[in-house]
């Protein structure tokens, strides 16, 4: 009975601070001004003509299409739109205003960011210490760019529930050798990537890899391998396959949209943006090592996956910037200092240090390393080639396994370099710091911007 109610005591914390974060971001939601977040105005047209017309628009149709860059979002993956424009049809009973429709969409980013919360904390469960996981999950929740993503319309919150649902079904593939509960799991949150952001599209790599390799080394054998891999895939495709079939149809034969909407783009865009005539790095006959020489990109890249606000005109104070970069270098030193350390057990015959890490978690860390790596390939190659925009918001992606690592990072650290007595007190002031920058970043930074 007292493990019972330890459980339950354990569990409504967790919930209570999922929903304290969700409360967090409909406070936001409500703050900030309508557009003034990247694109919002562009992704609202999406639902509203859904709403509006019972059926997904074309990415070609005029009344979506955007005047300065000559396309839409119609040509994109339609999953958030289409759950923004359900919940637009309920606030629609209770309210037919503008601003109801547009903070009903809003409701959808800041539900899927308290998803990825409550996924962090199932994900921390499996993988941490109950003080690391504390500390893993504040760093996820508390980053001020990701409470920024949870509270107005995009397709990037969508996406992040969709890999931390990945995330998480990883963890109890290789726990449970794949049960069918595991693999339903997984095809979920490939479905949810596949019909959100083409930036999350590693993830669904790094699942295909993942599995293969498990499966086969848990010697479970071809059988095994395509009967799980069949009910995986005909969830993915029964759910997903359709947006691909349609766009083969609607654009003579682009399965992504991409290069129809860049057709469009140079049909009529204004000279400036039409892709041809637009001054990226790669039309102005730049290297790569060129557009990255200066520091120029990764410094506003940096600072706007940790908190830049608006059309990224609102920035945090210094002092944030500087903790979040002093809280990395630590991590990778603790990092760093643990491979060696894992490194030199082995050489030394203390077999016992590394089996700790069982094959499985090698390989479920190199799968969060590849699937941390190529949103940022993406977004270095949508700068160089497309439009240059170093944006953290579309490495966003990696934040998971990125906050996992940190996690394991420092509390390596922590335990070579602190006393037991003061481990405790710098983890708490950490978390507490945290807390205060997302605060900050609301009254401090936003609130006097557009309210000052």
């Amino acid at each position: 009975m007292e493990k019972l109610r330890g459980k339950w005591k354990e569990n409504w914390k967790e919930w209570s601070f999922v929903l304290g974060m969700f409360a967090i971001f409909l406070i936001w939601a409500a703050v900030l001004p309508f557009d003034s977040a990247p694109d919002e105005a562009m992704r609202f047209q999406i639902p509203a003509y859904i709403l509006n017309y019972g059926r997904l628009p074309n990415g070609a149709d005029p009344l979506i299409r955007d005047g300065q860059w000559g396309i839409s979002y119609g040509f994109g993956p339609p999953l958030a739109a289409i759950v923004s424009a359900a919940f637009m049809k309920v606030m629609g009973l209770f309210s037919k205003t503008d601003e109801a429709f547009r903070y009903a969409c809003r409701i959808v980013s800041a539900l899927c960011g308290a998803g990825v919360v409550g996924m962090t904390i199932l994900i921390g469960k499996k993988r941490f210490a109950k003080e690391e996981r504390v500390f893993f999950v504040a760093l996820v929740a508390f980053l001020p760019q990701f409470v920024f993503l949870s509270s107005y319309i995009n397709n990037d919150a969508m996406a992040l529930l969709g890999t931390a649902v990945i995330v998480y079904a990883w963890i109890c593939g290789l726990e449970s050798q794949w049960n069918r509960r595991s693999c339903v799991m997984l095809a979920l949150g490939i479905v949810v990537c596949t019909l959100t952001y083409y930036n999350s599209y590693g993830f669904i790599l790094c699942s295909i890899l993942l599995f293969i390799i498990s499966v086969l080394y848990q010697k479970q054998g071809i059988s095994g391998l395509l009967k799980k891999g069949l009910l995986i895939s005909v969830i993915v495709i029964g759910l997903a396959g359709w947006y691909f079939v349609r766009n083969y149809m609607l654009y003579d034969g682009d399965f992504l949209g991409m290069a129809t909407s860049t057709k469009y783009a140079e049909l009529y865009a204004v000279p400036s943006l039409k892709p041809s005539m637009r001054h990226t790095p790669m039309n102005d006959g730049l290297s790569l090592f060129e557009m990255l020489k200066d520091g120029q990109w990764f410094q506003v890249f940096y600072k706007s996956f940790i908190g830049t606000f608006g059309y990224m005109e609102i920035l945090l104070p210094n002092w944030a910037y500087t903790f979040y970069t002093d809280l990395f270098w630590l991590a990778s030193i603790g990092g760093i200092w643990y491979l060696f350390d894992w490194i030199r057990a082995g050489k030394s015959g203390r077999k016992q240090e590394r089996q700790k890490r069982t094959w499985e978690w090698r390989l479920f860390d190199a799968m969060m390393v590849i699937s941390a790596v190529i949103p940022n390939l993406l977004n270095l190659w949508y700068s160089y080639s497309s439009d240059y925009e170093p944006q953290g918001r579309y490495s966003m992606p990696m934040l998971v396994p990125l906050m996992y690592f940190v996690t394991k990072g420092l509390f390596f650290l922590k335990k070579k370099l602190l006393k037991e007595q003061m481990q405790k007190k710098t983890i708490r002031f950490f978390i507490i710091l945290l807390g205060v920058i997302v605060i900050w970043s609301l009254v401090g930074t936003i609130i006097p911007y557009y309210y000052g």
